[in-house]
């Protein structure tokens, strides 16, 4: 597969390291500090990505509008290279 890697952020809170987000394909990749993993989400709009990054409880944001409302594929560093 010819896929691009996401750029990601650095991201200041208790749960989440890193985001990034690819508005062509409404990909959402979210790596947790608990255990350094990707998780990514498909077919998240891209308002959803723009209030995760702004809101005042970011984790509560992650956990009450992304997981469980996207489908989620952990990734390994392998296919994040792809």
């Amino acid at each position: 597969m010819n896929r691009k890697k996401i750029k990601h952020i650095s991201f200041y809170s208790t749960l989440i390291e890193t985001i990034g987000y690819d508005p062509q394909r409404a990909i959402l990749e979210v790596r947790l500090l608990s255990d350094g993993k990707i998780r990514r989400y498909e077919n998240v709009p891209e308002y959803i990505w723009y209030r995760l990054r702004e809101d005042y409880h970011p984790d509560t944001y992650y956990r009450r509008n992304v997981c469980g409302r996207f489908v989620e594929t952990i990734i390994s560093d392998d296919e994040e290279e792809m």
